[in-house]
């Protein structure tokens, strides 16, 4: 029996050396290529590319650093979004479908059509108020400054007119998706900020993060959070694995499954044809991604068939509109046709994990009932065996090769 079961040790031996923690794209030529190209961009301040919540590379360009924060623009909207979904889970708020004359009250919002808007028509940029953002960026985000610098940005929004019936029509807004952050501050008795401080970014290990405010001091629902690249790239891994990040469930899984799949279509001119809820969709070539995305160039791309997160940030403070919108388009290209589409899936690493258990079990088992060997040695693999059952079943629970160890630590 010696030999079986020494067999059995070297194959769990070779599935650990097929762990995903072993680098698999280093010296791939393509990868090379692109951060070649990447390197040319002369305000892209970092570019990293993960699988299975292992980074494979990463580059830090122009003052970049792994844990420097930068402005991320409209990537706060999907952070927003994830905020959002961790309230729905602990019941501050109810429903999608709670509406701006409850979460706001009359002192704000008179209009009956007004009030009528909902949670979800704002997250879908579905609420028929006029703000038309993406048409005034050939000039730079003039629309967005224009509300960005008014007295009362809540005020200036709510009194832009109704141009479409809430839910019918898709426009994209950094004003009107503020009103879900004021919305989520007012249910929920505490800031945004707070908020995603508690319920998001502390079970993500991202500290405390500077976003700014509007006048009425409700945090910025559109643009203004600073991330640094490690920061991103624990948002994306937390949307890659459903919710979950390391073994923690940190948001449902449904809300992350419908914040991602397709809730509208945007139409012509947009980045992708579909938006969930505050997180766009789409695919490149038959490959499905979920993206937050900000102006300029600030990326969290999620690839699910392929178990991918990729990460990139750039400054913009320099560039007018068509230069940013120019930016953006060859740092998206960079992701989508060197990344995307080249690189293969690897296996999670607690399916290897459960794998590499098994086979140990099945070895410990074998020797604890050969027959003639030592009571003492029996005894032993059996509660060699039994340990090692348990390992699998913590496991399979919660998604991470420490297994038991995130189940001690919660």
């Amino acid at each position: 029996m010696r030999l079986p079961f020494t067999v059995l040790l070297a194959l769990a031996v070779a599935c650990g050396a097929r762990s995903p923690t072993a680098p698999t794209i280093v010296n791939n030529s393509l990868v090379d290529m692109a951060f070649a190209q990447a390197r040319q961009e002369p305000n892209l301040t970092s570019l990293v590319v993960a699988r299975n919540g292992i980074v494979e590379r990463q580059e830090y360009f122009h003052g970049g650093g792994l844990d420097t924060p930068q402005y991320v623009w409209s990537v706060t909207k999907s952070v927003l979004s994830l905020t959002v979904g961790t309230a729905l889970d602990r019941g501050c708020l109810r429903s999608l479908d709670q509406t701006l004359g409850e979460l706001l009250g009359p002192a704000l919002v008179s209009d009956p059509q007004k009030a009528a808007i909902t949670l979800r028509h704002l997250l879908t940029m579905t609420s028929g108020l006029d703000f038309p953002e993406m048409a005034s960026y050939a000039s730079g985000p003039s629309l967005y400054n224009a509300w960005l610098s008014s007295p009362d940005q809540v005020a200036w929004v709510l009194a832009r007119a109704l141009t479409a019936t809430p839910g019918q029509r898709f426009e994209y807004g950094s004003g009107t998706i503020h009103l879900a952050s004021v919305a989520l501050t007012r249910a929920c008795g505490a800031s945004t900020a707070t908020l995603a401080d508690a319920t998001l970014f502390a079970p993500l290990g991202i500290p405390h993060r500077a976003w700014e405010t509007d006048h009425q001091g409700y945090n910025n629902g559109g643009a203004g959070l600073e991330l640094s690249p490690r920061d991103m790239q624990a948002i994306g891994d937390l949307v890659l694995n459903n919710g979950q990040y390391q073994g923690r469930q940190v948001v449902s899984a449904s809300w992350v499954r419908a914040m991602t799949s397709s809730q509208v279509s945007t139409g012509a001119g947009m980045p992708t044809p579909a938006y969930g809820y505050a997180w766009w969709t789409g695919q490149t070539s038959g490959v499905p991604f979920a993206l937050a995305h900000g102006w300029g160039g600030q990326f969290i791309m999620v690839v699910p068939a392929k178990r991918l997160v990729v990460t990139a940030a750039a400054t913009t403070s320099a560039l007018g509109g068509p230069d940013a919108m120019a930016q953006w388009q060859r740092i998206f290209d960079i992701i989508t046709q060197r990344f995307v589409l080249r690189l293969t899936p690897g296996a999670a690493p607690w399916l290897t994990a459960k794998i590499i258990g098994l086979l140990v079990y099945i070895g410990l088992g074998m020797l604890a009932l050969r027959p003639g060997r030592p009571l003492r040695v029996r005894a032993l693999a059996w509660a060699g065996a039994l340990l090692t059952f348990a390992w699998i079943v913590s496991v399979a629970l919660t998604k991470s090769p420490l297994g038991v160890l995130v189940l001690l630590t919660r």
